[in-house]
């Protein structure tokens, strides 16, 4: 990031420094969309004169209005001190930390007339609310209500549909039929559509998808969500949506010529308005609009409003499954709430949620609180219900407000305004009912918002074509509908949509999407984690750097003494890969110490499956030069017994190293790519507890890790064997006693080790504990008892010549066999042979050590 210069990077600059204008006044910056810029001005205009302040108004397209405010936020700048957005981007903007915290403000009662509790129910404790903590100040309020020709429902004896079985059943009834144009002093007429919804590609078509799947998903409150579970992120899909996609092929079959070209304005709005249409649904801009006199309205007057329909179904999070609603599964209304027999679940969808004003975290403190204050003044009952009640002069602008107070819904206020008496009740009652229901349905505010929703759109889109090509075939009935396959198949790939970008963002996050979901709702409950590594990794990265600078310690004194006796007998190369084995080694522990609290949850994962192939190749490369190591001894003590002179190069002992690493390494490669170990993190609703570990979903790690034990187990079962033989050659220059003595420490703890690490299996601190333990008891015992004795013998003795003079070697016991047993004592023909024989295994041992040193 580049200082931000104006004048060379058409950037703006964050401003805090000066809170006031060329006329001494304070000043704020809000941007807003440009729909409501119009309204945004009318009452930025007032407040200035009240409050003595400047107000910079800047309008921006739908668009970039969201992505300025997210740059602004993500950048920390403070170019707008306030915005009015879509809350949709709730969740990207708290994980930025780009929204002050009104809470206080509101507490205290606020300013202008604030009148908090005048607030609809939903709009004071869900819109405006984040993680129970309040955001932004409520400047719309949105919610779907259905809308209908009342002299048409009159006509034809009809009521307004409590399922979506009856809006299709109506659907289908008015279809095609032919009636008078509403206005028309002609006799002209109209064929009816059953229903009118807007459904053009990527134009707010979601939230008719989601409004009847939301009412089987959502049965028991705001807070439990609709779209996923609250408990474990699962899309709530299943057989309701399923149903939502036979609903919404049934409403299209019945549904206007061009709903696949239409919005919800041209759609839903102006069909209704024009007469052609039976139904529909929409916001209160259907009312509002439709209230108008011509030529934007020919239905002044015979539009009636009534809740969205219900479903007699809800979905069981648990199966994926339906299952019938009662009083105790669902939000019934009435008597039905309390009875087990069964009834309609209801969940008002306020869908977009409504035009809200936030705060930015990052402007000055003066500015926050005037650019609050401009807010509550826009948002006040007096001022609000002025941009609220529509100007019902035919072509009057598009406002585009719904009531979102108590107050609006004074019918007189409406009625005084100049709209129909009738049509004004049914819906200010049905926008005050549907605001005010605990079970109203809440959008999702997450991060990856609009990334969900436009999966959504896609796979209904693709769908919806192929309905829609068949419908220009003219086929109707059952050929026109989708197959129960088909259904399911846009199901199953919805679902691994969505569920690949939850994965997705759980990689690149420490804080998972569940856990924002929760917070998004206010019900998120810090779970204790019990199995913290805070605490404990302090002590295995200590253990970690002790080993790893040990090994650094005896390679670089390796190389200053190489040209030591004691270290060209005993080979520096062999050194050296001991050292490096037990860097590799201790370094394994680097990523056991990795969790989420570190790294976010894909880092934790790649720490997960770099442990084993750390310790793995460190404890292979170690042990391969032990076993090289002892086998070269013995083999130079064999041929020494047999009386021939043995060679012994290097090429001769890398074959155990060869053998062991490639078996290691290609049960890793099988276990990394058909089952790695992720990291996860479970939680317990219950004790409110969360544990994360590395979990491999398969089986094929368990025979993994269960072939690499017996492996190196049985190798080094084997160099325990080979150390045995050679355990009476002591030399100062052969050090048989102390790879014995490390191989036999190797045993020990993996004899002691592998069962005590399936104790503490379960227990992260404990698995970790131990495992940083072991990795260093054994990286730590290879290096001391191989190169101690080495530096003992370099300061007790002065050079290598004297060394080679004090050679002491121990004979291997020979034990004659009872017919060459002649006498107790040998003879003094045998005593010579025996001087000989030592004197020629002497020379042999010293020899191959000088020959493999010399190398």
């Amino acid at each position: 990031l580049a200082t931000c210069d104006p004048e060379q990077h058409q950037c703006r600059c964050q401003d805090n420094d000066n809170d006031n204008d060329l006329q001494g006044r304070r000043s704020i910056r809000v941007a807003s969309f440009d729909i409501h810029c119009l309204r945004l001005r009318r009452n930025a205009d007032a407040f200035e004169s009240i409050a003595n302040i400047t107000i910079e108004l800047e309008c921006l397209g739908y668009n970039e209005l969201h992505e300025e405010i997210l740059a602004d936020a993500k950048l920390k700048t403070g170019y707008y001190d306030g915005f009015m957005f879509g809350p949709f981007l709730t969740g990207e903007m708290v994980k930025v930390g780009g929204l002050h915290d009104l809470t206080p403000y509101v507490q205290q009662g606020g300013a202008y007339d604030l009148r908090w509790n005048d607030m609809f129910r939903f709009n004071r404790e869900n819109a405006a609310v984040y993680d129970n903590k309040v955001v932004m100040i409520p400047l719309d309020g949105d919610v779907l209500s259905f809308y209908y020709r009342k002299d048409l429902f009159e006509k034809y004896d009809k009521q307004p549909p409590k399922t979506w079985e009856e809006y299709t059943e109506l659907a289908k009834f008015f279809h095609g039929k032919v009636e008078p144009l509403p206005g028309s002093s002609s006799n002209e007429t109209v064929t009816l559509s059953g229903s009118c919804v807007g459904r053009k590609f990527r134009c707010q078509e979601e939230h008719w998808i989601i409004l009847i799947l939301s009412s089987m998903t959502q049965h028991t409150g705001t807070k439990t969500g609709f779209l996923f579970d609250t408990s474990n992120m699962e899309p709530l899909l299943g057989e309701a949506f399923v149903e939502t996609i036979r609903f919404t092929e049934e409403q299209f079959a019945y549904g206007a010529d061009n709903e696949m070209e239409g919005c919800f304005d041209s759609t839903n709005i102006a069909k209704m308005n024009s007469g052609q249409c039976a139904m529909t649904y929409g916001w209160g801009d259907s009312f509002t609009e439709g209230a108008k006199g011509p030529p934007t309205s020919f239905v002044s007057g015979l539009i009636g409003t009534a809740q969205t329909p219900g479903s007699p179904v809800y979905l069981d999070r648990l199966s994926q499954k339906l299952a019938q609603c009662t009083g105790a599964t669902c939000s019934c209304k009435g008597d039905d709430a309390a009875s087990t027999n069964a009834c309609l679940n209801v969940a008002p969808y306020t869908a977009f949620t409504g035009w809200s004003g936030a705060v930015s975290s990052f402007s000055s403190k003066y500015r926050q609180d005037d650019t609050t204050d401009f807010f509550a003044y826009a948002s006040s009952p007096e001022v609000s219900l002025f941009d609220t009640i529509p100007n019902i002069t035919g072509g009057a602008p598009f406002i585009s407000v719904d009531p979102f107070r108590v107050s609006h819904t004074n019918a007189q206020d409406w009625i005084d305004a100049g709209l129909p008496a009738d049509s004004v009740v049914s819906y200010l009652e049905t926008i005050k009912e549907q605001q005010s229901d605990p079970n109203a349905v809440i959008d999702i505010r997450i991060p990856q918002t609009p990334a969900f929703l436009d999966e959504l759109k896609v796979v209904m889109n693709e769908h919806i074509i192929k309905i829609n090509e068949k419908k220009l075939q003219g086929l109707t009935g059952d050929d026109l509908f989708s197959s129960e396959e088909e259904k399911w198949e846009v199901e199953r790939k919805l679902r691994a949509k969505w569920k690949a970008l939850i994965a997705s963002y759980d990689r690149e996050n420490s804080q998972n999407l569940l856990e924002i979901y929760q917070r998004s709702l206010g019900i998120y409950a810090p779970t204790y984690n019990n199995q913290d590594l805070s605490k404990i990794r302090p002590v295995g990265l200590t253990l970690c750097c002790i080993l790893l600078v040990t090994s650094l310690g005896f390679a670089c004194w390796t190389f200053l003494h190489r040209r030591n006796n004691i270290i060209k007998v005993s080979q520096p190369l062999f050194l050296y890969t001991f050292c490096f084995g037990c860097f590799v080694l201790g370094s394994s522990i680097i990523p056991l110490s990795i969790d989420d609290s570190t790294t976010s949850v894909s880092g934790a994962s790649k720490a997960c499956m770099a442990f084993p192939w750390l310790v793995s190749i460190g404890f292979t490369t170690t042990f391969a030069a032990l076993f090289s190591k002892i086998w070269r001894v013995v083999r130079v003590m064999k041929s020494s017994m047999a009386m021939r002179r043995v060679e012994v190069k290097y090429t001769d002992v890398l074959g155990p190293f060869v053998v062991l690493l490639t078996m290691n390494v290609v049960l890793l490669l099988v276990w990394t790519i058909l089952d790695p170990m992720k990291y996860e993190r479970t939680y317990s609703p219950q004790t409110l507890e969360s544990v994360g570990s590395c979990q491999s979903s398969g089986n094929v790690w368990k025979y993994c890790v269960s072939f690499i034990f017996v492996i190196n187990f049985i190798a080094i079962i084997a160099a325990n064997v080979l150390a045995y033989k050679g355990r009476n050659i002591g030399s100062d220059f052969v050090e048989s006693k102390w790879i014995m003595l490390c191989t036999a420490s190797i045993f020990q703890v993996m004899l002691i080790g592998a069962p005590l690490m399936a104790l503490v299996s379960e227990n992260v601190v404990a698995s970790y504990f131990v495992s940083a333990i072991l990795v260093f008891v054994i990286g730590e015992s290879i290096l001391l008892f191989i190169f101690l004795p080495k530096l003992y013998e370099t300061k007790t003795r002065t050079g290598s010549s004297k060394s080679s003079k004090n050679v002491k070697i121990s004979m291997p016991s020979v034990t004659p066999s009872t017919r060459e047993r002649k006498s107790a004592f040998p003879s003094s023909r045998d005593s010579v042979e025996q001087r000989e024989s030592g004197a020629q295994l002497k020379d042999s041992v010293v020899q191959g050590e000088a020959e493999l040193g010399g190398e």
